[in-house]
This record gives C-alpha cells, sequence and structure tokens, in this order.
C-alpha cells in the first residue's frame, strides 16, 4: 500500500468540507513524508499511525461544529443533485416508453381519410375471419401478437353473439408517440345486429396495424 492509498482510506472517512479534507490530506502526507525521509519504512509508519478507520474517527471526534454542519450541508446538496438527475432521468423514461397523446395530424405523418379508411378495412378483415390478410396488413413486429387466436378471444370477450354487422358509428382520431415514434390512434362505434361494439385500433406511419382492443 502506498501513502496516498493509505491516506485516501483515513481522508474520506472523514466527515468534514472538501477544503478540510484536503488540509488534512497534506497534513498527513507530509508526517508521512517526514518520518520516511529520517529513515523509517513506510510499513512501520502506517503501523505506528494505526488504522485509517480508527484514524479517521479521532479526526471527526475532534472536527469544529462548523465543519460538521457544512459536511451534513454537502450532503444534503449531492443527495439533492442525485434526486434531481434520477427525476430527470425518470421524466425521459416515461416520455421515452410510456405513450404520449397528441394532437390528430400533429405529426404530419397521417392523414385523416387514409386512416378512415384502413381501419374499416382491419374491421372488416376482423368480421369475416380473414386473418391472412389481417397479418398482411399488421406491423411485422405485431403479428405475433395479433394472432387470430388472440383477436377471437377479444372477440369473445366482448360477446358470445354478435351478429351481422350493421354499421359504423362515430369515430374519432389522435395520435401518440411511443419510443419517439408516431401513431395514428382511430376509434370506431360499429354496431351489429346483438351487440355494439368500440374498436380502438393503432397504426404506423405506413398504416400497418401495430395494436387494438374491443370493448
Amino acid at each position: 500500500m502506498t501513502a496516498q492509498v493509505y491516506v485516501n482510506q483515513i481522508v474520506k472517512k472523514v466527515k468534514c468540507s472538501r477544503k478540510k479534507r484536503e488540509e488534512i490530506r497534506r497534513q498527513l502526507l507530509a508526517d508521512m513524508e517526514a518520518e520516511i525521509e529520517q529513515g523509517v519504512p513506510l510499513d512501520v509508519v502506517m503501523i505506528r499511525m494505526g488504522e485509517p478507520i480508527a484514524i479517521a474517527e479521532e479526526f471527526n471526534q475532534n472536527l469544529p461544529q462548523q465543519e460538521r454542519r457544512q459536511y451534513q450541508r454537502g450532503r444534503i446538496k449531492k443527495a439533492a443533485a442525485v434526486i434531481a438527475v434520477c427525476l430527470a432521468a425518470l421524466a425521459f423514461a416515461v416520455y421515452w416508453f410510456l405513450p404520449v397523446g397528441v394532437k390528430f395530424g400533429s405529426s404530419g405523418q397521417f392523414q385523416q381519410a387514409a386512416v378512415e379508411e384502413q381501419a374499416k378495412k382491419v374491421i372488416h378483415m376482423i368480421n369475416t375471419g380473414d386473418y391472412e390478410a389481417l397479418q398482411a396488413a399488421t406491423d411485422v413486429r405485431a403479428q405475433k401478437i395479433l394472432t387470430k387466436e388472440v383477436i377471437e378471444d377479444a372477440k369473445r370477450q366482448a360477446g358470445t353473439d354478435w351478429g351481422e354487422f350493421r354499421e359504423f358509428g362515430k369515430c374519432y382520431f389522435a395520435e401518440q408517440k411511443l419510443r419517439g415514434s408516431s401513431q395514428a390512434v382511430v376509434q370506431f362505434n360499429a354496431s351489429y345486429e346483438n351487440i355494439a361494439v368500440t374498436y380502438t385500433l393503432f397504426f404506423n406511419p405506413d398504416l400497418k396495424l401495430s395494436g387494438f382492443y374491443i370493448k
């Protein structure tokens, strides 16, 4: 162990201001160098001085009250800085990984008529059970999720006997940003012989289906 390492182990345990800590560091190194110059081996010097934690505790017991207060203020400031960084990171993560709703058309990537037409086509595929065409109209990353089994199960959750499709009702549009990418969100009310359901469909900028749910 070098004298520098030994002194560092002491100083990092002393609860005082940075200025005072550097003063102690210089003092200890100077004392050790003086003994070494007189021919005392370094390991003997360290044995005479004692364990770093014991030396640090002795310094702590003899520190002025002002130094202790400065140390506490420094810890509070450091903790506040860490919290600020964590909050900033959390805010970025929320922005990046959670969907953020924005006004439809704000991204400039979607046309309402095109989104509406594509949404009606997707609903027609669901109505007719044309899952092969639906897979082709689905984003590659969502194809393994939006399978026939998943969609049929979602339909059963809404009702077991829908009857024939009748007509579309009101339609609502929005956009959302997820991980920096924009998605169009379209919500359709649809009437069937025995039930009325609401579709919420998500499309990427290529108008490929990236998600949906039925209620």
